[in-house]
C-alpha cells in the first residue's frame, strides 16, 4: 500500500499526520483546516511523500480536494530547485482549489530517476504516476521552464489528464545552443576535501540571475538583474546541494527535448507567460506562433507577483 508522511509547512504550524494513503491525507488535512486549508487566516501547506518504483517523491499540497467544481492545480517547478519555489503560487490558489507541487525526481527531497540518460517523456510519466497515486484523474497544470516542458509532454501524450495549461518561460533553444548547454550548463560536481562544491553551488545559483547562460561571464551575456537576497540565494543553494549528484539529469533531458514538435499537437487551452527579467522570455513570441489560439502575456520588469497571479487566475477560472 502506498503511504505518505505529511507535515505542516507554515509559520507557527506543527504536527505529523502520520502514515496515510494520499487520499486520506488530503481529506484529513481539509477536515482539520476548513476551506482553503487555512488556519488563523494563514494558508497552510502540507508536505508528504509518495512511493514510486524509483523511491520516495516529496510533494507539497494545500487546499480542498473538491473546491466548487474547480480542477486541482498541479505545479511543476523549474530546475534547479524544488516545490519550495511553488509555495508562493500555492498560497494564492489554495483558497479556491487543491494545489499539488512535487519535487521532480532527482531534485529537492525526491529520489533519483531510474536512469541518468532519461528524457522529458519519462518525467511526464512520473507526473502521471503521481496523479494516479493521489487519485487525481484530471488537473490544470502550471509549469515553469523545465516544468513547462513536462507540461507539454503531458498535454500531448496524456491529454485526458490535463485541463488548462499555463506554460511559463518555455524555451525553444536553437540547435547550436542546445549542444552548448548540454555540454556546459549542468556539470557533474562531487564533494571534495576543501568544500569546493559548496562554493560552486553558491556561484551556480547566483550566476543564473546575473548571466545567460550562467557560465558566460561577459558584458554581452550580463542580465539586467541585481543579486538575489542572500536568504533566497541560500535556499536555492541548499536545494542544489541536496541533489548534487542528480540535479543535472533533468537539465540534460530538458535541453535535449524537441519542444517545437510538441507544441502544434497540444489541444488543451494554453496561457503562455514570461517576464522580462527571465532571459527565456525571448522565445515567447515564437512559442505563441506554434500554438495558435494560446493566450500570451509578457510581464514587464515592474510587474509583481500579484500581476502574475491575477492573470493566471483569470485564465484558469474562465
Amino acid at each position: 500500500m502506498t503511504g505518505t508522511i505529511t507535515r505542516r509547512d507554515f509559520v507557527g504550524g506543527s504536527g505529523v499526520l502520520g502514515m496515510l494513503s494520499p487520499r486520506t491525507a488530503f481529506e484529513l488535512a481539509a477536515a482539520e483546516s476548513g476551506p482553503g486549508h487555512a488556519q488563523g487566516g494563514e494558508i497552510m501547506i502540507d508536505r508528504g511523500f509518495l512511493r514510486l518504483r524509483e523511491g520516495l517523491v516529496h510533494y507539497r499540497y494545500a487546499g480542498q480536494r473538491h473546491s466548487a467544481g474547480r480542477l486541482p492545480l498541479y505545479l511543476a517547478h523549474a530546475g534547479p530547485g524544488s516545490s519550495l519555489g511553488m509555495v508562493g503560487l500555492m498560497t494564492e490558489f489554495a483558497a479556491a482549489r487543491l494545489t499539488v507541487a512535487p519535487d521532480m525526481l532527482g531534485n529537492g527531497d525526491s529520489a533519483r530517476p531510474a536512469r541518468e540518460d532519461t528524457d522529458m517523456e519519462y518525467y511526464a510519466d512520473c507526473a502521471v504516476r503521481i496523479l494516479d497515486l493521489l487519485q487525481l484523474d484530471r488537473v490544470d497544470f502550471y509549469g515553469s521552464h523545465t516544468g513547462a516542458q513536462i507540461g507539454c509532454e503531458l498535454a500531448v501524450r496524456w491529454p485526458d489528464r490535463i485541463g488548462k495549461l499555463v506554460l511559463d518561460g518555455l524555451p525553444l533553444f536553437p540547435e547550436d545552443l542546445k549542444q552548448q548547454l548540454l555540454a556546459r550548463y549542468a556539470p557533474a560536481v562531487e564533494p571534495d576535501d576543501y568544500g569546493g562544491h559548496l562554493v560552486w553551488a553558491w556561484n551556480f545559483v547566483r550566476d543564473q540571475f546575473l548571466y545567460w547562460p550562467h557560465y558566460a561571464h561577459d558584458a554581452q551575456n550580463r542580465l539586467a538583474n541585481g543579486l538575489l537576497p542572500p536568504k533566497d540565494l541560500h535556499l536555492g543553494v541548499v536545494d542544489v546541494l541536496k541533489a548534487l549528484d542528480t540535479y543535472r539529469i533533468a537539465y540534460q533531458a530538458a535541453f535535449a527535448q524537441d519542444v517545437r514538435s510538441l507544441l502544434p499537437r497540444i489541444r488543451s487551452p494554453v496561457l503562455l507567460t514570461a517576464t522580462e527579467r527571465d532571459p527565456l522570455h525571448i522565445y515567447l513570441d515564437e512559442v505563441a506562433r506554434l500554438l495558435p489560439g494560446a493566450g500570451k502575456i509578457l510581464f514587464g520588469r515592474q510587474a509583481g507577483a500579484a500581476d502574475r497571479v491575477a492573470a493566471i487566475r483569470e485564465f484558469l477560472d474562465a
